[in-house]
């Protein structure tokens, strides 16, 4: 494969798509964590590891390890007006129930 060109880009334009790819890495970082906190309150609400890992598809062990990331992530949470409500915290009215 020959070696890629180099774009040269102006500065203005090179610095606007270096800020949406920054700002692509935040919003895949925090859909993640809200990933592992469903999964978390999942398995708070008495689904098994076994349960959500066959819904989804993805092995037992990686539902686990997400499922104790998320209990991390939901603990590092400030509490909102939304858990007082009893809304769900991660994005009401957007989840599909898991079973």
């Amino acid at each position: 494969m020959p070696p890629k060109k180099r774009v040269d880009l102006p500065d203005h334009v090179r610095a606007a798509v270096l800020g949406e790819v920054q700002m692509d890495v935040i919003q895949a970082t925090a859909a993640e964590e809200r990933s592992k906190i469903r999964i978390y309150l999942a398995t708070e609400q008495g689904l098994t590891t076994y349960e959500i890992a066959e819904k989804l598809g993805i092995p037992q062990q990686t539902v686990s390890r997400w499922a104790r990331q998320g209990r991390e992530a939901w603990e590092r949470r400030e509490p909102t007006g939304d858990q007082r409500s009893g809304e769900d915290p991660v994005r009401s009215g957007e989840l599909e129930p898991l079973s």
